[in-house]
């Protein structure tokens, strides 16, 4: 039988984390403890963290298994793979433009990934920016219809 000393509420006992991962890195770079520097300070083990590809098409579930202020280590405890079906915002190619917040004269901004030129500013919400670059790439023929 288990002592009420050795059983806790989660949010006592590990932190939840969600982290965006940039566009075309690999699971394999999650592993690298250097990864993590730049958070690793915030981490304790046994943190968990859901890790995100920004082109939505895989989430990996990671458990931190050590750190210390520049590293982190962890494990992959599994690894979703999606697909356009399943991800809206999935896409079968490599994204063209993104959105930005680029403070308050600007707004959100869309920018082309090539050469980081902003090409339309000022939009209220990321939603409309979001709804331009989409017609946008569509137009250009950067993305499927």
């Amino acid at each position: 039988m288990i002592d009420q000393t050795r059983m806790r509420l989660a949010e006592y006992e590990r932190q939840d984390w969600v982290a965006n991962i940039e566009f075309g890195t690999p699971t394999d770079a999650l592993l690298v403890p250097g990864f993590w520097a730049h958070m690793a300070s915030y981490l304790r083990p046994y943190d968990h963290i859901e890790a995100r590809s920004d082109d939505g098409t895989w989430v990996a579930y990671l458990i931190v298994t050590g750190c210390d202020r520049t590293w982190a280590r962890v494990v992959i405890d599994r690894v979703v793979n999606l697909t356009t079906r399943d991800v809206a915002e999935s896409q079968a190619v490599a994204p063209t433009h993104k959105v930005e917040w680029k403070g308050p004269q600007n707004k959100f901004t869309v920018i082309r990934i090539a050469d980081a030129e902003p090409i339309k500013i000022g939009f209220a919400t990321k939603d409309e920016a979001t709804n331009w670059m989409r017609e946008h790439e569509r137009v250009i023929g950067a993305a499927p219809a």
